[in-house]
């Protein structure tokens, strides 16, 4: 019986660790890539309308990675929209990292979101 409370515990304590979620290395900065811009349709917005948000880069064979500490998006690549609820009003930020075999870049940009509602009855 020992043996088996001794074989579970030890299961148990390894998948705790495993499945505790690890931050991602980015790897090293590169000098062969880079964003040169990183822009949106518009810099503020209404909670629940959106903003398409652009980035330009320079490289090869670039992965696009998308962040945003508030609201949320859709689209992949070169470009996303950008969307926050009424519960996300204020200065959000997105994150855009790019990566290749030599590195990455990161730019960051920031969008305000105002109330829905203007006040009027």
């Amino acid at each position: 019986m020992k043996i088996y409370k001794s074989f579970f515990g030890c299961l148990l304590v390894f998948a705790v660790i495993t499945s505790c979620e690890k931050e991602k290395d980015k790897g090293t900065p590169s000098h062969s890539i880079r964003i040169d811009s990183l822009t949106a349709t518009f810099d503020t917005v209404k909670a629940w309308d959106t903003t398409t948000i652009f980035c330009y880069a320079t490289g090869a064979h670039l992965v696009y990675e998308w962040e945003c500490d508030h609201g949320n998006f859709n689209g992949s690549g070169t470009q996303i929209k950008y969307a926050a609820g009424q519960c996300c009003i204020g200065t959000n930020t997105i994150t855009c990292t790019i990566s290749d075999s030599t590195g990455y870049d990161e730019e960051q940009i920031q969008i305000v979101v105002t109330s829905y509602y203007d006040g009027k009855k």
